[in-house]
């Protein structure tokens, strides 16, 4: 079970995902990514600090869009704090093609 809310929020799009992402969940994610980059925010915030687990068909989801985002000039800013969704984003290199952070709000300072 997953859940996605998302709103504009300090000239950014804030995007906050809670429970499993898994293949269930990509149509939706992929939707969502898709309105933020068409969007008028400069970046996009997905704040990860509700997900339990990641699977590599949504982490995929993710990596596509931060190209996306990144081939309509945003950003793509994540919030993890330590813990498995962190060491995964870590450990499989992904990181590096996102801004990661620990908390919401120095998400929002770099955004």
């Amino acid at each position: 079970m997953f859940t996605l809310d998302h709103d504009p929020v300090d000239g950014s799009h804030l995007i906050v995902a809670g429970g499993e992402l898994d293949l269930a969940a990509t149509s939706e994610m992929s939707a969502i990514f898709a309105m933020s980059a068409a969007g008028p925010q400069d970046a996009v915030v997905l704040d990860l600090m509700g997900v339990d687990f990641i699977d590599s068909s949504a982490l995929g989801t993710i990596l596509r869009a931060a190209q996306q985002l990144e081939v309509s000039g945003k950003r793509l800013h994540v919030v993890a704090p330590e813990g498995p969704v962190r060491r995964l984003l870590e450990i499989t290199g992904t990181a590096s093609r996102f801004s990661l952070h620990t908390t919401r709000d120095s998400a929002f300072a770099a955004a």
